[in-house]
């Protein structure tokens, strides 16, 4: 009896040799793919603090340095969509998955979204599409925030394997507040950038240059010697990062008091590559000596401009008496 009964027992050994190291297959398999997602979610908090940091400076950032951060955040969360495009190893971590999923997809959809509009905002102020698409964005980022927050939490469930330690924070939303005044103050930076972020011309009166040439005196007025007329040269330069389209520049001349009739004259600026510059002369405009003069010249504008604060530029000036 007792020969038959010890291969029943060393049958059931192996049995169970076989399932309790089936078993730790298992469990390596769950820690290495959990492992792999904390990994990620340590590159995912960097990206954040990323995000934080270029949506706080949009109205003084440039272009390239923008799309830089967002691109290499873009590569993180790549990695991370290609991660969850298959299902886990097993049937337990599919809770986890599921929700690593939806965060990192709303996340992908989110950053896409505030990469269009933002620049988009800055290539055209006139564009109130980008409000919606930014609060989209805003939104999406901020419901990836939340899903990653559930999945913290999943973490601590008893199926999980006990030795892998919490998940580290992560948040891709670059505010909190309301949502709504979020995006206004975001599209409203994005428009008033000046240091490159839109792709605009920047057209600017660089210099008013007169005939005969004027003079600063001891008193730092500025003076022309004496004549009977004045022909004004204006240079113009495209200070932006594209080409112009074709404008018109103003030139008004009157004297302070009002004593003579002004004159006025509208000339054509050509197109500019970025940072061309052209000269527009103007027809001689007769002047008496001893009377404050006032010259302005402003540049009238039918399309974006980097900069509205430098396309006027005015002088004034008195004529020497002999």
């Amino acid at each position: 009896m007792a020969r038959f009964l010890w291969p029943t027992l060393i049958l059931a050994a192996v049995s169970v040799a076989v399932v309790v190291s089936a078993a730790g297959e298992e469990t390596r398999v769950e820690l290495s793919y959990l492992d792999d997602m904390r990994s990620q979610a340590t590159e995912m908090a960097r990206s954040g603090s990323i995000i934080r940091d270029v949506m706080s400076r949009i109205a003084e950032i440039n272009r390239e340095e923008f799309t830089t951060a967002l691109d290499s955040v873009t590569a993180d969360l790549d990695v991370a969509l290609a991660f969850v495009a298959d299902e886990p190893p097993t049937e337990s971590l599919i809770p986890v998955w599921s929700l690593y999923r939806q965060a990192v997809e709303a996340w992908s959809d989110g950053v896409s979204g505030l990469s269009v509009s933002i620049l988009q905002a800055a290539d055209d102020p006139e564009d109130d599409a980008v409000i919606s698409i930014t609060g989209d964005a805003l939104a999406d980022l901020r419901a990836g925030d939340n899903l990653y927050q559930n999945l913290q939490a999943e973490f601590e469930r008893d199926e999980i394997p006990e030795p892998v330690g919490p998940l580290t924070d992560v948040r891709l939303s670059p505010g909190d507040g309301g949502l709504f005044s979020q995006t206004q103050s975001y599209v409203a930076a994005a428009r008033r950038s000046t240091n490159g972020l839109g792709l605009r011309p920047g057209l600017r009166v660089s210099q008013v240059v007169s005939d005969p040439e004027w003079e600063i005196n001891v008193d730092r007025e500025t003076v022309v010697p004496n004549t009977e007329s004045i022909t004004f040269t204006v240079v113009i330069t495209n200070a932006g990062n594209i080409a112009s389209e074709t404008e018109s520049v103003q030139m008004t001349v009157g004297t302070v008091e009002g004593e003579v009739e002004p004159v006025a004259a509208v000339a054509e600026v050509p197109p500019l590559q970025p940072n061309g510059q052209t000269t527009v002369e103007f027809s001689s405009v007769e002047v008496v000596p001893d009377i404050m003069y006032e010259i302005s010249v402003e540049l009238i504008l039918t399309h974006p401009d980097s900069d509205p604060t430098d396309n006027l530029l005015e002088v004034e000036f008195t004529v020497n008496a002999s």
